[in-house]
């Protein structure tokens, strides 16, 4: 048996060392994205998108390697409230969400406009023509559908994904569907439709689109995601991706 002395020198550290092998490594962020071409989206399995590039960019600075799951937009938007360490790309900052979640960006900015099957007359002058409306579509939890329902719509109709918006507005479920624009062109594809089968009858806003992470994130993980995006946006390696993906937008560089 160890005498006090000998227990401090030998022993103590052997015991320190052991509780230190028991504890469980600390994982690394738990990566959430969704289908949202261009901006993040998988091709046969395959990451792809502007903010899946630089989420992997910044990954790479930080010598991280965890994988991108995607699935649908509601699921993802349960996740990442937690518990554990969670990011979901691509989301709108809003003031509704603002303290929901802790946020690294923008890295994207997002363009709101309202759709209707084209050449059929449909017109809205104002955001007061659209409540009057019988239904605007809009996909549930998108922040299309908060921004409108704090306008103090009375008239969404959710759905769950963009591709049945789509098809359900096309079928005259309803004669509106309020979206974000930089996606439609690859989800009209998606859904197998031409591009000039709808069009944009009203526009009314933009959003600037961030990295949201769970606040069970400590906030030493958040800096320094943080700062690695910072670091691309002044070498000049953020505006190189977004050009690429987004040639005719604006990134949004100053913040």
């Amino acid at each position: 048996m160890l005498n006090p002395i000998s227990f401090l020198r030998y022993g103590l550290p052997c015991l320190l060392l052991g509780l230190c092998l028991m504890r469980p490594a600390q994982a690394d962020v738990r990566l959430l994205s969704e289908e949202f071409p261009p901006v993040n989206f998988s091709q046969d399995g395959v990451p792809k998108g502007l903010a899946v590039e630089v989420v992997q960019e910044i990954q790479r600075r930080l010598g991280q390697k965890q994988s991108i799951e995607f699935m649908p937009w509601a699921r993802a938007f349960r996740e990442v409230k937690g518990p554990g360490k969670v990011a979901l790309f691509s989301m709108a900052r809003t003031p509704d969400r603002e303290k929901q979640f802790k946020w690294v960006g923008p890295i994207v900015t997002f363009y709101s406009s309202i759709y209707a099957p084209a050449k059929n007359g449909m017109r809205l002058r104002s955001m007061e023509d659209a409540k009057r409306a019988q239904a605007v579509l809009v996909v549930r939890d998108w922040f299309t559908a908060e921004e409108l329902k704090t306008l103090g719509f009375q008239n969404l109709l959710p759905v769950t994904d963009p591709v049945t918006a789509i098809k359900m507005l096309l079928a005259k479920r309803a004669p509106f569907y309020a979206t974000e624009r930089l996606s439609m062109p690859q989800i009209m594809a998606k859904a197998g439709v031409s591009e000039d089968a709808l069009e944009i009858v009203y526009s009314y806003a933009s959003s600037e689109g961030y990295i949201a992470f769970s606040t069970d994130t400590p906030d030493a993980e958040i800096k320094a995601w943080s700062d690695k995006l910072q670091e691309m946006k002044r070498d000049g390696s953020f505006l190189a991706i977004y050009k690429r993906w987004l040639p005719k937008d604006k990134p949004p560089l100053d913040r």
